[in-house]
């Protein structure tokens, strides 16, 4: 099978079909998580925070939510080099740089390197202009998918 590459354009129903499959995915349904675009090698989530992702009377996002938003984004843009299918076998997240978020977070991810068995990941994370977090992500790709 040949090695996966970042197509130069999507499915145009790609991004709805993404949006049917997880916006009602009971781990999510309630946070105020939505997909706001797929592109070639990127996606972008926006985080609009609802009681069920605020950290009691510090009214932050929980850190372990801003992980997991990082982790989708990264597999979303992945998954535009194989028309929205999400091939991993595991992903390994490392989160840089991390502080609290009050407000709403919008996440940003960026295929940075792809081959037969592994996707390579940046993810941003801001408030406004205000970095919340940054992280790296390593998907490896189940094995007869890749080249």
């Amino acid at each position: 099978m040949p090695k996966p590459q970042i197509p130069e354009t999507l499915a145009p129903d790609l991004l709805e079909r993404l949006r049917a499959r997880f916006h009602p995915w009971p781990l999510i349904s309630d946070w105020g998580l939505t997909i706001e675009s797929v592109e070639p090698g990127q996606a972008v989530m926006v985080l609009q925070p609802t009681k069920a992702v605020i950290n009691g009377t510090r009214g932050t996002v929980n850190g372990g939510v801003l992980a997991t938003i990082a982790d989708m984004v990264s597999a979303l843009a992945l998954s535009t080099a194989f028309d929205g299918a999400m091939p991993f076998a595991t992903s390994d997240l490392h989160i840089r740089y991390l502080e609290p978020a009050r407000g709403e977070v919008r996440g940003e991810a960026q295929v940075v390197r792809i081959s037969g068995r592994s996707g390579i990941l940046a993810c941003r994370l801001t408030c406004g202009d205000h970095l919340v977090a940054h992280s790296t992500a390593n998907f490896a790709i189940k094995p007869g998918i890749g080249g």
